[in-house]
C-alpha cells in the first residue's frame, strides 16, 4: 500500500482468494495513529469507502478522538443507536463521506455495508477475527484488508495513550553544593567566546539570563553545554577526525553522568531512533569542571527562587543513559529569560504589537522544547520529582498509563511552574501531553479547595473549557479517575459537565452549591457568564475560582472564533488572573500571533510559554517563510545558485541545506562542486565531525544535511535554512525548524532567520499542508500554491454518472480540499438555470434562510410576494394554498411509489411544503429537497410523504440560492464557523416588530444552474452584507471567482448516459 511505503512502516501482504491482507506494524501507538491518519488522507476520491473496526466501543471512541486531533474526520456508530440503520444506509449511498468506525459489538451490520478498504485497528482473537471476515464476506468480500499489528519491541516499552518509554538504567541523584555569587565572574570566564557578527558560526556557549531580585539583576550561566563545546573546540580537525572508539566512549560516559540522556517520545528527536547526538560527537560524560559548573548553576537557581519568594525547586536528579540503540543528546540545558517585552493588562494598547522577545536568553532544552518565562524554571524528570503532586494522584496517573517512567517534554517544565501557582501557555503537536501538563494540579487543587468550602458558598473552583463534547468526554473520564482516587467531598459534586444549552436551568441549580470543576464549551460558558451578569442570583463566585483552563484553543478559534474572542474579553472583567488568585492555563496546537499577543499573554503576567512544535515556535519568533515552486531539478539548482549569489555580500553568514536522503546530499554536493561552490556534508552520524569543522573553518559556507541528523544537529545561529526537498513525513519537516532555536535564544537583529522551501508542483500533500499553515496563521495568501491545488482536481479523472458535483466547484469554480470524492466537471444540463430565474439586473428579495455569511436562500418579492404570515413565517400565495389544502385530512394521500425527480408534499416545522424527491434510498427512506421555504436537502421517512396534487405541480420553485461571489473564510475547507453564521443571522438579518419582513437589493452578476451570484447585497438603510462580514471575520473575496466560474461552464461536458 502506498501509505505504508511513504511512512516506512514495516509490513507484509498475504493473498487469500480474492482478498489481499496487508499487515502493518507501526513502532508505537502514536505512530500507529499517524499512519492511520495518513492512510485515510491518502485515499483518492475514486477509491470508495473505508471502515475501521475496533474491539470495544471505548477503543472506538478513543480512535475517533485521536484521528480528529490529526484533522481526520470520521463517523462513529456506537451500539444500540436508534438511527444506526438509516446512518449506515446514507453512508453506503455516499451522503456521508467520512470513514466509518465500528466495534465488534456491531459485527452484524458489516453484512449490509459495502466498503473498499477495511482497517482492523487492532488484531483480535482468532475466533473474533474469523467472525469479522464472515460478516464482511457478505458485502465487502473483495475489499482490501489492512491489519494493524503491534511491534513487539515497542510494546515492551510503551503502553497505551500517554505511556512513556521505559528507561534502561538508573543512576544516582546529583548532589548539589552551594554556590557563592562571587563565583559568577569565574563562570563568565569559562563560557565559550562568541563573535561580534550576528550570524557568525559560534560554539553554543550559554549567555546570561536575568532573574529579578530586589531590583537587581543576577546573571546565571549554564555550563553543561559549554563543557561539550570545550571538548570539541579543544580538538583540532585532524585530531577530531581520528578519535578512536575508546575516546568517544569515554567522552560519552562522562557527560552522561551529569545530564539526562533520554529522548522524549513526543519530541522531534524521537523521529529517528538511531539519529546522532546533539553535539558533533556522541559524548556521555562531562569534564570535572563542567560537572562543578552544573552543580553551581542548580544551586544558584535554588537560591534565586528563595530570594524571589518562590517555592523551592525539587531536588535535581540525573536521568539515566539510554542504550546504544536509542542514544540521545546528553545535555540538560535549562535557561531562563524575561518577558519584559510582553505587557500585562495595565499596560497601554500600543505595547500589544511588540513581538514577545527580548535580547536576553530564553528557556531552551534538548527535549525539543522551546520555552520562555520571567521566572526560573527547574524541570522535573518524573512524577516523583513533580512538586506538590500527591502520591495518590501520581499513582492514579500511572495506572492510567500517564508518565509511568518519566514525564513528557513539556510536562517536565510545566508541572513545577503550574504547581507554584503561575500561568501556562503550551503550544505543541498532538499527543505530546499538553492537557496533562496542568490537569493533575487542577484536579488536586480543586479537590482540596472543595473540602474547605462552606455550604453557603456557590460555583466552581475550576472552569475547564474545551472545544466540544467529544473532546470533553475524554477529559471528563480523566478527571473522574483522578478525583475518585482522592475521595469525594461529602455533599458536593467534583465535576459538573455542561454540553446542552437546553439544560442551563439545571446547571445553574447545581452551581448554587460549591462544585469542584465546571467542564463545558466556549459558547455555553459565555452564556453562563452573560446570565451571571444580569441575574439577581449570581452563578459564579469570582473569589472561589482559582483555575481557568482553555484546552485546545486552536479548535475553539477555528469553530467559534467570535465566541472565543468574547470569552477572552469577559474573563479579566470577572476574575483576578494573577498568581495565587486565579491561574490561566492554555493549550493549543497553533500559535496565533494576534490572538496570543493581544488577548492571551496580557492576561498571564507570570506565564511559562512552551513550544513542542518547532515550526510554530519559528512563527512565534518571526522566522520568514519563502516557498518557491520549482518544476524540475535544474530549476531547483538555479534557485539555489541565486541564493548563494545573494549571500556573497555576507560571507560570514552560514546556511544549512536539508535534504531528505543521504544520496541526495552527495549528488547535490557534486553539483555544487561543478559550479565552484564548496559545501560540507553531514548525512549520517559518522559524519558529525564535519559539523565542527564547518563551524570552525567555514562560518560562511554551506552545510548539507539529512533529516536523520537534524534532531541533534548543533550548528549555532543560522540566517538561512534551505529545504532542498521535503521530508518523508510532515512531522520531520517541522522538526527542521529546530535549527533556528539558537537564533531564537538571543534574537539581536531582525529578521530572526529565513527559511526557503523548494516545492515541486507534484508535492501536492506538502503544498496543501503549507497552504493550510499559511492561512491558519494569517500569512500572505499563497496564490501560486492554491492554484496548484485547484488545478490538481480539475486534472483528475471524474466519475461518469452518479457522483454529485463538488460543492466548492459549484460555489467558487475550483476545489481546495486535499481529498474530494465528488465530481469536478459540470454536465451541460447543469449549467442553464430555470426559466423564471433572473438573468441580470437588480433584484429585490426576502431572505428565507441564512446558510452562511455568503450563502442564502431567498424569494423574489416581484414574483412571489408575501401573502400571509403563518407561524411567524412569511408565506406566498402558493404556500398559503398548499397549507390550507393539506390541513384537510381527506386531501392527504400517502405517496405510493416515490421516484427521483418527482414532486411531493411533507410536513416540515408544522407547515405543509412542496419538495423534490432527490433519491430513493430504501423502501422506508428518501432524500428530498425543499422547494418554497428553503433549498435544503435531508432524508425523510416515506411513510410521511404525501402525493402532490396536480394543481400545485406546475408552479415553479420559489426558493432560490443566492451567493456573494468569491466571499469565503480563510480556510481550505471554506466552511464558515458556526458563530459567524449565527452573528449574521442575529445582527444583519434581525427582525424587529417594525420590520418583520425586510427586503434586500442586489445586482445579478451571473446565474449558474440554480444559484444567483451577486457582488453584494443591501438593506433599505444602505447597510451591505459584504462589509459586515469582512469587518468582523477572517475572510477573503476572490477577485477571479467569476473567471473560474466561467471556465467551469466552458469546460462542461455532455452527460455520458443521456
Amino acid at each position: 500500500m502506498k501509505p505504508i511505503r511513504d511512512l516506512q512502516v514495516p509490513s507484509f501482504q498475504v493473498v487469500s482468494g480474492v482478498t489481499t491482507f496487508t499487515y502493518a506494524s507501526p513502532t508505537s501507538g502514536a505512530a500507529s495513529l499517524d499512519f492511520l491518519a495518513h492512510t485515510l488522507r491518502k485515499r483518492e476520491a475514486n477509491t470508495g469507502k473505508t471502515i475501521l473496526i475496533c474491539q470495544h466501543n471505548r477503543e472506538a471512541e478513543r480512535l475517533k478522538f485521536d484521528l480528529a486531533e490529526r484533522d481526520v474526520n470520521t463517523i462513529l456508530l456506537p451500539p444500540h443507536e436508534a438511527m444506526i440503520g438509516q446512518v449506515l444506509l446514507l453512508w453506503s449511498k455516499g451522503y456521508i463521506n467520512q470513514a466509518l468506525i465500528l466495534c465488534d459489538d456491531m459485527l452484524e451490520h458489516l453484512g449490509v455495508v459495502d466498503a473498499n478498504l477495511v482497517i482492523h485497528t487492532t488484531l483480535p482473537e482468532l475466533n473474533k477475527f474469523e467472525e469479522r471476515l464472515k460478516w464482511l464476506s457478505i458485502s465487502a468480500g473483495k475489499a482490501e484488508m489492512l491489519v494493524i499489528t503491534p511491534c513487539d519491541e515497542e510494546n515492551e516499552k510503551e503502553g497505551k495513550g500517554e505511556t512513556e518509554l521505559e528507561v534502561v538504567q538508573q543512576t544516582k541523584p546529583l548532589k548539589v553544593d552551594a554556590l557563592n555569587s562571587k563565583q559568577l565572574p569565574e563562570m563568565k570566564k569559562n563560557t565559550a567566546p562568541t563573535s561580534s557578527q550576528d550570524y557568525k558560526a559560534e560554539a553554543d556557549a550559554a549567555t546570561p539570563a536575568t532573574i529579578p531580585n530586589d531590583n537587581k539583576e543576577q546573571e546565571i550561566y549554564l555550563s553543561v553545554e559549554d563543557a561539550t563545546e570545550k571538548l570539541l573546540l579543544s580538538t583540532s580537525p585532524d585530531t577530531s577526525n581520528s578519535l578512536d572508539k575508546s575516546q568517544l566512549d569515554q567522552a560519552s560516559s562522562e557527560l552522561g553522568n551529569t545530564v539526562p540522556a533520554t529522548v522524549d517520545a513526543s519530541s522531534p528527536a524521537a523521529a529517528n531512533a538511531h539519529a546522532p547526538g546533539d553535539s558533533p560527537f556522541d559524548t556521555e560524560n562531562p569534564t570535572k569542571s563542567a560537572d562543578a559548573e552544573f552543580q553551581e548553576w542548580v544551586k544558584l537557581v535554588q537560591n534565586a527562587s528563595k530570594d524571589m519568594n518562590l517555592p523551592p525547586p525539587p531536588s535535581v536528579t540525573i536521568e539515566e543513559p539510554l542504550s546504544s540503540a536509542s542514544s540521545s543528546d546528553l545535555r540538560h540545558q535549562i535557561d531562563t529569560t524575561s518577558l519584559d517585552s510582553i505587557r500585562i493588562v495595565e499596560d497601554s494598547p500600543a505595547s500589544l504589537a511588540v513581538v514577545p522577545f527580548s535580547t536576553e536568553r530564553i528557556t531552551y532544552n534538548n527535549y525539543g522544547v522551546l520555552g520562555w518565562s520571567r521566572h526560573a524554571v527547574v524541570p522535573c524528570y518524573n512524577l516523583a520529582e513533580a512538586p506538590d503532586i500527591s502520591t495518590i494522584i501520581a499513582r492514579a496517573m500511572q495506572q492510567m498509563g500517564v508518565a509511568k517512567s518519566r514525564a513528557r517534554a513539556v510536562q517536565r517544565f510545566a508541572w513545577p511552574h503550574v504547581s507554584s501557582g503561575k500561568s501556562l501557555l503550551v503550544v505543541g503537536n498532538m499527543q505530546v501531553g499538553k492537557t496533562w501538563s496542568y490537569l493533575p494540579t487542577v484536579c488536586q487543587r480543586s479537590h482540596e479547595d472543595l473540602l474547605r468550602r462552606r455550604d453557603v458558598d456557590r460555583g466552581p473552583t475550576c472552569i475547564f473549557v474545551c472545544p466540544n463534547q467529544g473532546q470533553g468526554k475524554q477529559i471528563e473520564r480523566w478527571m473522574s479517575t483522578l478525583l475518585r482516587s482522592l475521595g469525594s467531598a461529602a455533599g458536593f459534586e467534583d465535576v459538573v459537565t455542561h454540553w446542552d444549552k437546553s439544560q442551563v436551568a439545571d446547571i445553574v441549580r447545581r452551581l448554587e452549591k460549591p462544585v469542584g470543576i465546571l467542564l463545558t464549551s466556549v459558547d455555553l460558558l459565555l452564556k453562563l457568564l452573560t446570565q451571571h451578569s444580569v441575574w439577581k442570583s449570581k452563578i459564579f463566585d469570582a473569589q472561589a475560582v482559582k483555575y481557568i483552563a482553555l484546552d485546545n484553543l486552536n479548535d475553539m478559534v477555528r469553530v467559534l472564533p467570535s465566541d472565543t474572542m468574547k470569552l477572552l474579553k469577559q474573563l479579566p472583567k470577572m476574575f483576578q488572573l494573577t498568581q495565587n488568585k486565579c491561574q490561566l492555563l492554555v493549550s493549543s496546537r497553533a500559535w496565533h500571533t494576534d490572538l496570543m499577543v493581544q488577548h492571551i499573554l496580557p492576561l498571564m503576567p507570570d506565564v511559562l510559554l512552551l513550544f513542542d512544535d518547532a515550526l510554530e515556535a519559528s512563527v512565534y519568533g518571526g522566522v520568514q517563510l519563502d516557498v518557491r515552486i520549482v518544476a524540475e531539478e535544474p530549476e531547483k539548482l538555479d534557485h539555489l545558485k541565486a541564493l548563494i549569489a545573494e549571500r556573497r555580500n555576507f560571507a560570514n553568514e552560514p546556511a544549512v541545506v536539508v535534504c531528505s536522503t543521504s544520496t541526495e546530499v552527495l549528488l547535490l554536493r557534486r553539483k555544487l562542486q561543478a559550479i565552484g561552490v564548496h559545501a560540507h556534508t553531514c548525512e549520517s552520524e559518522a559524519r558529525y565531525s564535519n559539523v565542527a569543522e564547518w563551524r570552525r573553518q567555514s562560518p560562511g559556507g554551506l552545510l548539507l544535511v539529512t533529516d536523520d541528523v537534524v534532531p541533534r544537529l548543533k550548528c549555532g545561529k543560522i540566517p538561512l535554512l534551505i529545504h532542498y526537498s521535503f521530508a518523508n513525513i510532515w512531522t520531520r519537516f517541522k522538526s527542521r525548524f529546530s535549527l533556528f532555536y539558537a537564533n531564537l535564544k538571543s534574537p539581536i537583529t531582525r529578521p530572526v532567520g529565513q527559511s526557503v522551501i523548494f516545492a515541486k508542483p507534484t508535492d501536492v500533500e506538502n503544498i496543501w499542508r503549507l497552504c493550510d499553515f499559511y492561512m491558519k496563521h494569517k500569512l500572505p495568501r499563497p496564490i501560486r500554491m492554491l492554484e496548484i491545488l485547484s488545478q490538481r482536481h480539475l486534472e483528475e479523472p471524474h466519475e461518469p454518472t452518479s457522483t454529485r458535483l463538488c460543492h466548492q466547484m459549484a460555489a467558487f469554480g475550483d476545489c481546495l480540499r486535499y481529498s474530494c470524492r465528488y465530481r469536478h466537471v459540470m454536465w451541460r444540463h447543469e449549467v442553464l438555470p430555470p426559466d423564471h430565474y433572473p438573468k441580470n439586473g437588480r433584484i429585490r428579495f426576502l431572505v428565507l434562510v441564512c446558510y452562511s455569511p455568503a450563502a442564502l436562500a431567498v424569494r423574489l418579492s416581484s414574483q412571489f410576494p408575501t401573502a400571509i404570515r403563518f407561524l411567524n413565517f412569511p408565506m406566498s400565495t402558493l404556500g398559503e394554498q398548499v397549507q390550507r389544502h393539506y390541513e384537510v385530512e381527506a386531501n392527504r394521500r400517502m405517496h405510493p411509489n416515490p421516484v427521483p425527480g418527482e414532486m411531493a408534499v411533507l410536513k416540515n416545522a408544522n407547515r405543509y411544503e412542496r419538495v423534490d424527491i432527490v433519491s430513493v434510498e430504501s423502501d422506508s427512506l428518501v432524500v428530498v429537497q425543499l422547494l418554497d421555504t428553503s433549498t435544503e436537502s435531508f432524508p425523510y421517512n416515506t411513510s410521511k410523504l404525501y402525493s402532490c396534487d396536480e394543481i400545485f405541480k406546475d408552479s415553479p420553485r420559489e426558493a432560490m440560492d443566492l451567493r456573494i461571489i468569491g466571499l469565503q473564510p480563510e480556510s481550505l475547507d471554506r466552511i464558515w464557523p458556526d458563530d459567524a453564521r449565527n452573528l449574521v443571522r442575529k445582527e444583519f438579518f434581525r427582525r424587529t416588530h417594525n420590520k418583520r419582513s425586510r427586503l434586500f437589493d442586489a445586482v445579478v452578476e451571473s446565474v449558474i444552474h440554480r444559484t444567483i451570484f451577486v457582488s453584494n447585497m443591501y438593506d433599505d438603510e444602505g447597510n451591505d452584507l459584504l462589509s459586515f462580514v469582512t469587518n468582523r471575520f477572517r475572510s477573503h473575496q476572490e477577485k477571479r471567482c467569476q473567471l473560474k466560474l466561467d471556465a467551469m461552464v466552458r469546460s462542461s461536458k455532455d452527460f455520458p448516459h443521456m
